[in-house]
Parts: C-alpha cells; structure tokens; sequence
C-alpha cells in the first residue's frame, strides 16, 4: 500500500472516529459539543496529514532524499505544533468551544490515526524505502 494511500486510510478511520465522537458529545453536551468534537479531529486530520507531506516532496529515498525528508519533517513539526496552540488559543476564546470536548476528541482521532498506521504498516511486508 502506497504512502498516499495509507494516509487516506487513516483519514478516514479518524473522520469516522470524529463523527462518533461529535455524535455523542453532541447528546452529551448539545450542538455546541458536536463542533468542539469536529474542531478538534480537524486539528489531528490536518496535523497528521501535514505531517507526510516532507517524505511526499522527497519521493524515493534510495539516492539519499531520506535525511533531507527527516530534516524537513522535523522542521515542520515545530510550525505545525505552533499553528494548532494558536487554533486552539484562538478557539478557546469563543462561546460554544468546550475544552473537554475538543481534548477527548483530539486523543480519540490521534488514536485512530495511530492504531490505522500501526495495523497497516504491520499487516504489509518490510520494504527498505518509501513507496510514493
């Protein structure tokens, strides 16, 4: 399985996952928990997605494009960190966002995406480079 492929995969087990859980925040705690749940597996989907964008750009990794895909990555994940503080600092200011609600959600879908990778990525035979 490609690595786009892999990525959409894991997109969509955390966006059913985001679903459920606005679903049920949305009984729990009304309209405003829905968006809050929603909020939060947008920030993980746009996190985690972002985050193979580096090995993308490299494409294969057999001429030595890995270390500078590494490099990027590592880069990037300081300013992706930084935009999604500032999402939630500026979300926490309004009205209808619960904390709680965006916290569980942000943790249930970064589970997902994790437990999607890892059963994938053991289910398919060791390959020594990325397959783009």
């Amino acid at each position: 399985m490609t690595l786009g492929r892999r990525n959409r995969l894991a997109a969509l087990v955390t966006g059913l996952v985001g679903l459920v859980a606005a679903g049920v925040s949305w009984v729990i705690v009304g309209t405003d928990g829905a968006w809050s749940a929603l909020l939060g597996t947008v920030l993980v989907l746009a996190f985690l997605s972002a985050g193979s964008l580096p090995f993308v750009v490299a494409g294969d990794t057999r001429h030595g494009r890995g270390g500078v895909a590494f490099l990027v990555l590592g880069l990037t994940y300081a300013l992706r960190l930084v935009l999604a503080l500032v999402v939630l600092k500026l979300a926490s200011r309004a009205a209808w966002v619960h904390g709680t609600v965006v916290a569980l959600s942000v943790v249930a879908a970064a589970a997902a995406w994790a437990g999607t990778m890892l059963v994938v990525g053991i289910s398919r035979r060791h390959q020594p480079t990325l397959d783009l």
